[in-house]
């Protein structure tokens, strides 16, 4: 049955997690929706009936709250037998027994289906005999009449004695679904003495479908005893159908409906080593229009072997994967190549729907591996595949891991992507102690690209390594063969970042920030555990609003339509256990909005400053220096009006303006164990105006 339990308000329990997330509103309330509304009205309904009834047991005051129930516009397999009505609940005396009916599944073709009856029985819990008259109504799966006499009823009335019983027959006549499939429904309404029972029934009426017969063979040629596979359905009525496959006999039997499918399966010498062998079985297209009988013989697959050119190099992630259709993909994660075998089942696939590829990841030393992803589009899944990597299809990335903070550690990993969504490689990663350089060879073809992610990290309370700031290349980049390249994470000046689709936007009546605000000094996007976070947003000088975002995205603000000024403000604090280099950031944007049909990025712009500096975010004390300054996002080239840019050596109690040339400035770096702060303004030639203030910027050694 149903329930009230949309929009339901009641008291609130203050630092409850649901108070937390909701709010009050009205002070002292709050208002939810879902099943944990909606369960206590049956509880409430159930403990009224039994103070009316003390003598009436469980299944009695299920049977009166389903069957005094209201009537919806729903089916009994989505509703039961309706909305809850404890008032006609709490005078009923006559009750379904049971509260609903089914009639089972019979299988298609459905010329030759045999009608199949159930008992309607009801039960009188009063003292006076109580005479019903009964109607059913039916209805097909998708919610219309369902064909005239596909249920039928015995008698259209019955007298139900008191303290007793009286039963109807309820007929399913399946056979006149016609091509339907699906479930049909049915509510037998009993009325009489003041009293409405409702009692539901429903029976599952099979579409065209088939009996598919899987066996699965194992390397020794006897049925496999440890095998995982699934039949996935693609087109026609097997859309979205899955069917995962097991049995201890090496044979599975399932019926499915008519349509297209694919069919994977992994059979295994021993599931808990893999060193014992993997078999991995695929038909990407497989027509199901008859009942038939499919053989996964474990023999017909071939060896892996995909080498790189390091032989000390150790492998310790192996994953290959294949793609039918986009969204619909299968793949195998192990430790390495040497022991997978692969085979192709089936007939070829044309249509340029099917990608493979393989990726993979070796090991060697504390600091150095290699990372490979190929693949593409092909109309024949591998059976058996060998590739053998040399040092002249490598490119090296040279990743310098850095920390503003003592004793970190870093994580740092690529992971490869193919182009037309063909896949993606499972970079491997393992953490190193920052202040460190981990050198990675990845593969260059098939158009493949690379993120890299880092993380800093830190053991918390249970020993395990948890995240503090997280940096990526992004977009994901593209490198040439024999070609050495260098990247540098977590290092100063960290700050806010905007071009591309990094920005401020405005969708409808919200506005809304969407950019690193700690961008590391090579401008890798990214985020920081933060020690506190305030961001506002002002129209026309008045603050209509305040959250604790660090314009993530995650929280926009709700704005008026018409056309105002905007100020959008943040400031972010870190420990400096997680970062001592920007240990503060003050930001802010201004410009003109208003209500845009599509989401729009805003006009806004930042500026940033790359000094040199160590993996520590340090620089030699006291040397002179000049420190590039550039304007990201809307004020850039010929569109910047004004550039002013400040320095402190005080944290930001004073500050200086240093003229720009040459989009550098000229400083003198701090003394050792002292910080040097930026500040600046931009505006661009339409008046949109950006500021940033970055504290402790970097340190003197």
């Amino acid at each position: 049955m149903t329930a009230p339990g949309v929009d339901i308000t009641a008291a609130a329990a203050p630092g409850s997690e649901m108070e937390q997330d909701l709010g009050q509103q009205p002070q002292g309330y709050l208002t939810a929706s879902g099943t944990s509304m909606a369960t206590p009205h049956v509880a409430g309904a159930a403990a009224l009936l039994k103070q009316r009834h003390p003598e009436w047991r469980a299944a009695d005051l299920k049977s009166a709250l389903t069957s005094s129930a209201k009537g919806g516009k729903y089916a009994p397999h989505q509703q039961g037998s309706g909305r809850i009505a404890v008032d006609e609940a709490v005078e009923q005396t006559v009750v379904a027994d049971p509260v609903s009916l089914t009639f089972g599944a019979p299988r298609w073709p459905h010329s030759d289906d045999k009608p199949v009856t159930r008992k309607v029985t009801y039960r009188n819990l009063g003292a006076k005999d109580v005479t019903l008259d009964l109607s059913v109504t039916a209805t097909d799966p998708k919610g219309r009449p369902a064909p005239d006499g596909f249920y039928t009823l015995g008698a259209k009335r019955v007298t139900v004695p008191a303290g007793g019983t009286a039963s109807v027959k309820l007929t399913a006549h399946t056979k006149l679904g016609g091509d339907g499939r699906g479930t049909y429904s049915a509510y037998v309404v009993a009325k009489g003495g003041g009293q409405t029972v409702r009692t539901g029934a429903v029976v599952q009426r099979d579409g065209e479908s088939y009996d598919v017969t899987l066996k699965y063979i194992g390397r020794d040629g006897r049925p496999a005893r440890f095998y995982s596979s699934g039949l996935f359905g693609l087109t026609g009525p097997a859309a979205e159908k899955i069917y995962y496959l097991n049995d201890v006999s090496g044979t599975v039997k399932v019926r499915v409906p008519k349509g297209g499918y694919y069919l994977d399966a992994q059979i295994y010498g021993d599931p808990d080593d893999a060193a014992k062998g993997i078999d991995w079985l695929a038909r990407p297209k497989l027509n199901v229009t008859k009942d038939m009988t499919l053989k996964l013989d474990a023999r017909a697959a071939k060896p892996v072997d995909i080498t790189v050119p390091d032989k000390d190099a150790e492998p310790v992630l192996a994953y290959p994967q294949y793609m039918v259709t986009e969204g619909m993909h299968e793949g195998v994660l192990v430790d390495s190549y040497a022991h997978l075998r692969t085979a192709h089942l089936g007939p070829e696939v044309t249509d340029g729907s099917l990608r493979q590829q393989w990726a993979g990841s070796w090991v060697k030393g504390d600091d150095e591996q290699y990372d490979i992803v190929v693949g593409g589009k092909v109309e024949r899944l591998a059976t058996g595949y060998a590739k053998h990597f040399k040092d002249s299809e490598l490119a090296t990335v040279n990743a310098r891991l850095g920390a503003s903070a003592d004793g970190k550690q870093a994580v740092a990993g690529p992971i490869g992507w193919l182009p037309d969504g063909s896949g993606r490689g499972a970079g491997w990663s393992v953490p190193q102690q920052a202040l460190s350089t981990r050198k990675f060879h990845l593969s260059t073809a098939d158009k493949v690209t690379w993120d890299t992610d880092f993380d800093q990290v830190t053991e918390d309370e249970d020993g395990e390594l948890t995240s503090e700031a997280t940096y990526l290349v992004h977009p994901p980049a593209t490198y040439k063969a024999g070609r050495t390249y260098t990247r540098t994470f977590n290092t100063a000046v960290f700050g806010p970042r905007v071009g591309g689709d990094l920005g401020i936007y405005r969708e409808g009546n919200e506005i809304t920030g969407s950019l690193p605000v700690v961008a590391d000094g090579d401008g890798h996007e990214g985020e920081s555990d933060f020690t506190s976070v305030r961001t506002t947003l002002h129209r026309d000088g008045r603050k209509i609003g305040e959250n604790k975002d660090p314009l993530t995205g995650g929280e926009p603000f709700k704005v008026p339509a018409s056309d105002a000024e905007y100020r959008l403000s943040t400031s972010v604090r870190r420990d400096p256990r997680v970062a001592a280099a920007s240990s503060r950031v003050d930001a802010s944007w201004t410009f003109r909005s208003k209500k845009v049909r599509e989401e729009a990025l805003l006009p806004a712009s930042t500026v940033r400053f790359t000094p040199k500096v160590g993996l520590d975010s340090r620089a030699p004390a006291g040397a002179a220096r000049t420190v590039p300054v550039t304007v990201q996002g809307a004020a850039t080239g010929e569109n910047l009006k004004s550039l002013s840019v400040y320095v402190s050596y005080d944290k930001g109690r004073t500050w200086r303006k240093t003229a720009v040339r040459g989009g550098r400035i000229s400083v003198r770096n701090p003394a050792k164990g002292k910080s040097i702060s930026f500040r600046a303004a931009a505006e661009d030639k339409k008046g949109n105006k950006a500021t940033v203030a970055i504290y402790d910027a970097y340190f003197g050694k």
